[in-house]
This record gives C-alpha cells, structure tokens and sequence, in this order.
C-alpha cells in the first residue's frame, strides 16, 4: 500500500449548517421521554398552573402539551424555534442563577428537525391566538389566526421520521418509551406544586383515557396520595436533613418495616432545586441503607435536595439530568449520618399508644448534619 503524502490529505471544511443541526438534534432529543420533557419544562417555566400532556399511539403517532402560561408574543413568533435562542439566559455567568428548567434554546429547534411541530400561542395582550408551522431548519413558514385562551400548545408529529433506523428503533419500543415518560411524568407531577399535570392516550379510534392526573395542589404529601394512592403514602417516612445553614434534603421515603417497600426500585425520584435528576451516587446509598432495616424490598424515595444555584452545575448534559456539586462529599456525609438514624434499629424509639411529635413541626424528623456549629440532638419516631 502506497504512503499517504500531505498532498494527498484531504482539505478540512466547515460541516453545512443545515447538518450540523440535524446531527445535534438527534443527540439533544433522544427519545419520546426527552422531547415530552422539553415541553413540559417550557409550560412550567410560562408560568403554567395546567397542563395536559396529550398522546395519539403512545406518541408514535403524535404528541402535543397543552398549558395555560404567559404564551408567546408575536415579535418572538420568527426566532422561537431557531436554534440557541432563548429568552431565559442573557449571558453565561447567568447560568450560576439560574431559577427556570431550560436555557439553552436547543428543544424546539430540535424538534423541529426531528418533526413536524406547530404552536398555538396567545398572550393577555392578544385578543386571539395564532397558529404556527414551522420548517425543519425553525424556520416560520406560515402562520394563522385561532381561537384559543391564554397560553400554548406545541404540537409535534411524526418523530424521528426523517431518521430511518432511529424511527424504525422508535417503533419497535413504543411501548417501553410510552413507559419511560410516564414514570418521568410522575416526577414532574410529584414535584410541580400548585400545577395540576394531566397525561392522556388515544389509540387506534378509541378515546383517550388519563394515564396520570393531579389536582394542583399545593402539597408534596398531596401530590404522592393522588399518584400512588393512600396506601402507599402511609408507607412513608417524611424526612428533612439539614446539610449545612444553605442546603438541605426534604421528602418522603419508606418505613423501615417489612411490606413499607417495593418489590422493584420503580418509584425512586431525586430532585435538585425542584428539578428532576439522575442521581445515582444517593440512589446507592439509600438502597443500601434501607436493605440493613428490609433487606426484601426496596424502598420508595421522593427528595429534594435545595442547594444554593452557584454550588451546581446543571449544564453538564443536553437533557440536563446530570448534575455536579462543589462539594458533593459532604451532602453524601450529611445524607448517610441522616438515614443511619432513621433506619439504624439502635437508635429507634417505639411508642406504643402515642406518637411523639418533634417540637418544630409536627409530621416530619428533623435531621443535621454534625458538620453545622449548632449540635443538634436526632430523634427518630418508628410506628409500632
């Protein structure tokens, strides 16, 4: 085989624009979970108290999230599917503050290239709403009038189908990609207080039935009751761990007695500042935790962790479920010396005709860290 010479390298050019978007795309949105998720967020971050999250064949078909937000208003109507615009980050030390879902202007530009999306929008100031399509690159190729109440739909078909083996790929596992979103559903329903979040299916010619409904109220004990039913919540343990003076641990997991747990670690959800997230080093260690009090089962985990914005990066990921701290070591410190004293059996207190509530508020243990200046005694109640 002849040697390459450096005539022979061939000259290094810019990728088309119109390529680059599309590779990008196919990694931003991944599957059907991913592009729900981007929707949900943009309803959540308008201000939505409702929202339906509408599915034709499990999303195979087509899918579109319905909310009452601020909407759109028309001088944004031209750029709002471009990529990397976004009206939520002005600048990149923005992002050490950051108090809504998305910034990074990337889903509906995406979806764009991965499907055919339309938007209905109106705002207070608009006396009717106006329907959007826009092009493949984000391009607005046509717009309408419409009736519609204040807020947005995001209408999007056929995804994945100018990606043949991903849309194929798609098919072939819609039911397990229908399964995946829901249980991302009930994360968002979970957390989402005061938004009543409403999940539908249609199939075939059959009408659509709830796959997952709230109320929007106000509470997290309120939430978990309308989701996974009473029964269920009496299996929990409410918890609060204080970190530090500026981040602590809020929520609910299970009893430490046998049957307060699942057969399968299906009902698991972390969030960080309200937002959902893989955490994979806390899913370890509560697991592992709880298999010293119920070694059978695993245990069902709703926390939130409220950490100051400049001491996480959640721009680590394009779907954003990723998340690192600056001094992760700690909060895992902070969180094991708190679970060890609800679920370690020698410092469990047992009150048979009476529950003991703790002095603060009445329902929950209070659990610091001996890393805070204020020592603070840790009492653990155990229902008999």
């Amino acid at each position: 085989m002849e040697a390459t010479t450096p005539s022979d390298s061939p000259t290094i050019k810019p990728i088309n624009k119109g390529v680059v978007h599309r590779i990008c795309a196919g990694q931003v949105i991944l599957d059907l979970s991913a592009a729900v998720k981007e929707l949900v967020e943009n309803s959540l971050d308008a201000g939505a108290t409702s929202i339906e999250i509408a599915l034709k064949d499990y999303g195979k078909e087509w899918f579109q999230v319905i909310d009452n937000g601020c909407g759109i208003s028309p001088n944004n109507f031209k750029v709002l599917a471009l990529r990397h615009h976004t009206s939520k980050l002005v600048g990149f030390p923005d992002l050490q503050s950051l108090t809504t879902f998305g910034f990074r202007g990337e889903a509906l530009s995406s979806l764009c290239a991965l499907g055919n999306l339309t938007v209905e929008t109106r705002t207070k100031n608009e006396p009717v709403a106006t329907h959007l399509t826009f092009d493949h690159s984000g391009l607005l190729v046509a717009e309408k009038k419409t009736a519609r109440q204040v807020g947005t739909t995001v209408t999007v078909k056929s995804l994945f189908s100018n990606l043949p083996v991903r849309c194929k790929e798609f098919g072939r596992n819609i039911r397990k990609e229908y399964g995946k979103l829901v249980s991302l559903l009930n994360a968002y329903a979970l957390i989402a207080k005061g938004v009543r979040i409403v999940c539908t299916n249609a199939t075939g010619k059959n009408a659509k039935s709830v796959v997952l409904k709230t109320q929007g109220s106000g509470s997290l004990k309120d939430n978990i009751v309308t989701l996974f039913g009473m029964s269920t919540f009496n299996c929990l343990e409410p918890v609060s761990i204080s970190v530090s003076e500026s981040c602590k641990v809020d929520g609910f997991l299970s009893k430490s007695g046998q049957g307060s747990g699942r057969n399968m670690g299906d009902r698991q959800f972390f969030f960080v500042n309200g937002r959902p997230v893989d955490m994979p080093k806390v899913t370890k260690l509560v697991n592992e935790l709880y298999r010293g009090a119920n070694s059978q089962q695993h245990p069902i985990a709703i926390m939130d962790f409220t950490v100051p914005t400049r001491a996480c990066d959640v721009n680590v990921t394009p779907d954003k479920r990723k998340v690192f701290f600056s001094d992760e070591s700690s909060i895992l410190i902070a969180l094991r010396e708190g679970l060890q004293q609800i679920y370690s059996p020698n410092n469990a207190r047992f009150s048979v005709n009476k529950v003991e509530e703790p002095a603060k508020e009445p329902g929950r243990s209070e659990l610091c860290s001996p890393r805070q200046k204020s020592h603070k005694f840790l009492k653990t109640i155990v229902y008999g």
